[in-house]
């Protein structure tokens, strides 16, 4: 046979959502045709195939029929199209008429000798096998790339992307400008590394060079956007929706980089609309002022609650899911109690900040992170109090435990002898990559900042080196670790998971018991405190730049994707 099955096979697996492919399954049928059709198989034995494997595939019923025939739609093997026109238009998912998406690939080339013999539908719930199928054995054969495997796109899908990028190098060719040059650069090379990408790893790394050179833009996500990926002015020359297909709507790989970066946290600027920044900011606040307005609802928890409802409302969201959420997090909560407990008061104290938290209620933002207060009354009359650090996002296994300035960050985090000469060298640092000097271009900005990060972070990593030699500095990491998680404050965590509603009540204590010593690594960009041989878990330390404002420094506690 002139084909390697086990490679089919375990193409088939490695691009279908579930891994386990299933030959009753429209979706997964579909993909195993444009495997067969990019790897030469002819159409002829395709169809021989898909005629086992569809025997049991639900018809369209009479109406799709009909509308098949009016619109002058024949069977084409692979799908519905017209006899004039070469290829398909529409699909039967589940025995509707479907309109095939502008992934769909429909150049048909025709050598192979596969035959339909030589697949059997078999095993629990009738998945497919090939020759009986020793799983163990053909994973043996298959080469895994280095890093947490990833979805692969459709054959189909690679191809298309790769002609974008064809005609976007064709325009960055014509550039005079060397700025604009080098931008369209940047976003080609990435924008092809992400659609090859074989592990997580890759597609990170290049959605994170676009976004630090500012290349793409996006709108606040939603269900109807979720696909909505734009290419910013700062590429001027490649027309906003070049890359995301004739209509301009999305695709699957646009789609996938918005999932890398709101499952990642990445700061991608909105697509100049005003509505959709204030609505993200909006996301945090609506949680911790919906929280506490249900949890104690006085008339001003009330009050600002329902004025930041309408505010979400009036940005044209409907806020039910949100508060549906919130409701959520409240019953969490109040179990998370005492028995027995009353409550008597509810507080949002995480926009007070400054002297003011501190008179107050004796809280220093610098070291407690706590965004709301639940007072309440033990069921033997004493009063108490819970502190909450809220967290709202897409993925609780990616979070944002603590934003800090850097201008004393050495001092604090590193120590006096380490850390402080790291402070006396940031203004240097600032000053030699002036990010905000007039009258430079976007794309130097751009550039500028990138530097400044990435100078900063890699003495800001050798200092967290330095420090992993010694048992000494190994104690002060572990302080570090235990600062960045607001450790010995006494504060419970609250996660919140906006995009499956799921909460989660950390107690005080939850991250804060590493064990050294800790693997510190430099990642270009960014450093990585690892405890990879005792968890899963790491804190990640990037340097987050604004036109506006002081340089931050963001820690991100993480859970290694299994």
């Amino acid at each position: 046979m002139s084909f390697n099955l086990d490679s089919l096979f375990i193409e088939w697996r490695r691009i279908v959502p579930t891994g386990i492919p299933n030959p009753k399954n429209a979706y997964h049928l579909t993909l195993l045709k444009e495997i067969c059709l990019s790897k030469g198989i002819s159409t002829e034995v395709v169809d021989s195939v898909m005629l086992v494997l569809e025997a049991e595939e639900k018809p369209l019923d009479d109406k799709e029929k009909e509308k098949a025939d009016k619109m002058g739609l024949k069977w084409k093997g692979k799908g519905y199209g017209k006899e004039s026109e070469k290829g398909i238009s529409h699909k039967n998912v589940d025995g509707k008429l479907v309109a095939v998406g502008d992934d769909e690939e429909k150049e048909e080339p025709d050598t192979s000798k596969l035959s339909g013999d030589d697949f059997k539908v078999g095993g629990k719930d009738g998945y497919l096998s090939k020759g009986g199928d020793d799983k163990d054995d053909i994973e043996s054969k298959e080469e895994k790339p280095k890093g947490t495997s990833t979805k692969s796109f459709q054959p189909g899908t690679v191809k298309k992307n790769l002609e974008y990028v064809d005609k976007a190098n064709e325009i960055a060719e014509k550039q005079e400008n060397p700025d604009i040059k080098k931008a369209m650069g940047v976003l080609n090379d990435n924008w092809k590394k992400f659609v090859n990408a074989k592990t997580e790893e890759e597609k990170i790394e290049a959605v994170e060079s676009m976004v630090d050179y500012g290349l793409i833009e996006r709108n606040q996500f939603s269900k109807k956007t979720a696909g909505k990926i734009y290419i910013s002015s700062n590429a001027a020359g490649i027309p906003y929706k070049h890359f995301m297909g004739v209509s301009g709507t999305g695709n699957a790989v646009t789609e996938d980089m918005n999932r890398i970066i709101r499952e990642n946290g990445l700061e991608v600027n909105m697509r100049n609309n005003s509505a959709d920044r204030a609505l993200a900011d909006l996301s945090g606040k609506h949680n911790e002022a919906g929280v506490v307005a249900l949890l104690d609802p006085s008339e001003e928890n009330q009050k600002q609650y329902e004025e930041l409802r309408k505010k979400y409302q009036e940005l044209g969201n409907d806020d039910s899911e949100a508060h549906e959420q919130n409701k959520k997090a409240v019953e969490l909560i109040k179990k998370s109690l005492p028995e027995g407990s009353k409550i008597t008061e509810s507080i949002q104290v995480g926009g007070i900040g400054g002297s003011k938290l501190m008179d107050l209620y004796g809280i220093d933002e610098k070291v407690d992170p706590t965004d709301m207060l639940v007072v309440y009354e033990d069921k033997d009359g004493n009063k108490k109090t819970m502190k909450i650090s809220a967290k709202i996002y897409s993925n609780p296994n990616d979070i944002t435990m603590k934003n800090s300035g850097t201008k004393t960050a050495g001092k604090t985090y590193l120590g006096d002898e380490i850390g402080s000469p790291i402070d006396a060298k940031l203004q240097e640092m600032r000053d030699r990559n002036n990010y905000q000097e007039d009258g430079i271009s976007d794309l130097e900005q751009k550039d500028r900042k990138r530097a400044f990060r990435e100078e900063y972070i890699k003495g800001f990593g050798a200092g967290m080196k330095k420090l992993a030699e010694t048992d000494e500095g190994q104690k002060q990491l572990v302080q570090m670790w235990k600062d960045v998680h607001g450790c010995g404050h006494d504060v419970h965590t609250l996660i919140v998971n906006k995009k499956t509603g799921e909460s989660q009540i950390k107690p005080p204590e939850h991250y804060c018991d590493p064990k050294p010593p800790f693997d510190i690594k430099y990642e270009g960009g960014k450093v990585v405190i690892n405890l990879e041989t005792q968890t899963d878990e790491y804190v990640q330390v990037d340097c987050k730049t604004e036109m506006n404002s002081s340089p931050k420094l963001l820690f991100k506690h993480k859970v290694k994707r299994k």
